[in-house]
């Protein structure tokens, strides 16, 4: 059985001792204590932020010094540059995008009985993901710097799809497997709302790139729809309708997942000499998605 399905078991089929003393309770054990955020999950929560806030007031020559030079990248550089933001205007939209997804996911996670997995993919997300974004943006060098935390949060908004479908699959434990076809889904509708909204501003400033962006956008969508239609044709499989069995948790995370996907990729425009990375914003979506979906519903790993 994958350990996607529903992992609640009927407790009236257990063995009762009787010689258990009454006195003494195991809260590890208890459902209703396990779906609650402990204050470990609170701190870590905070932290983040708090390191942001922390770092944008050193002074701006010591917050340049931990920005990545794509000419003359340093392995320090390469993970201090995604947590420093030189405006304040650029570290609010992160911090806001931050204290929208993250408590969310935690929330879920631990209502899924996931928290294991939630930190092993946060501590993924902020350990090593920074290293593997910045390596693959100096091997297009230009004289720019780049700063900023929103390909980690982009990561996290990637990684969002993964507990709402967890928790819609054990909200229909008569709906097996149902999970891996909801989640291609949710990806390519991300990839095709990403280039809904990037082409009125790339398109028109680079007409080279028509064909392939129209191109992009189409696979993207056309992928949405023919995984959507086979995750409907199985969910009717078991004759009930989709809608029905969406619980509003379920439903404000996928309306969640579609806003910060809008928020994390704007129209590009150069304002005050800075450039919108589009390029590691959807890194950090694709790698956000693609991690966790390789290494749990792949692999199979039991974290």
């Amino acid at each position: 059985m994958s350990r996607y399905q529903n992992r609640d078991t009927d407790s009236s089929t257990q063995p009762v001792d009787d010689k258990t003393p009454k006195d003494v309770s195991s809260t590890d054990t208890d459902p209703v204590v396990k779906q609650r955020l402990r204050p470990y999950d609170i701190a870590f929560i905070a932290a983040v932020p708090l390191v942001l806030i922390g770092v944008f007031l050193l002074p701006e020559v010591v917050r340049r010094s931990f920005t990545l030079s794509y000419l003359e990248p340093t392995v320090v550089t390469a993970y201090t540059a995604h947590f420093v933001h030189l405006d304040l205007s650029h570290l609010l939209t992160n911090l806001v995008v931050f204290l929208l997804v993250v408590p969310f996911v935690a929330v879920v996670s631990v209502r899924n009985d996931r928290r294991q997995e939630f930190y092993l993919v946060a501590f993924t997300i902020l350990a090593v993901f920074p290293f593997v974004f910045s390596a693959l943006n100096v091997l297009f060098p230009r004289p720019r710097i780049g700063l900023g935390f929103s390909g980690i949060n982009l990561a996290f908004v990637g990684y969002l799809p993964h507990v709402i479908v967890t928790r819609f699959e054990l909200e229909r434990p008569d709906s097996p497997e149902v999970g891996n076809d909801l989640l291609p889904v949710a990806f390519f509708a991300g990839a095709a709302t990403v280039v809904l909204r990037l082409a009125p501003g790339v398109i028109p400033a680079v007409p080279a790139q028509r064909v392939e962006f129209v191109a992009a956008g189409l696979l993207s969508g056309t992928a949405s729809v023919v995984l959507l239609s086979v995750a409907f044709a199985r969910v009717r499989e078991y004759e009930r309708r989709l809608a029905d069995a969406v619980s509003p948790l379920v439903g404000f995370g996928g309306l969640l997942f579609v806003l910060l996907v809008v928020i994390g990729f704007p129209q590009p425009s150069p304002s005050g000499g800075s450039i919108l990375n589009v390029f590691l914003h959807f890194l950090g979506y694709s790698f956000g998605y693609l991690v966790p979906y390789t290494a749990f519903r792949v692999v199979g790993i039991d974290a």
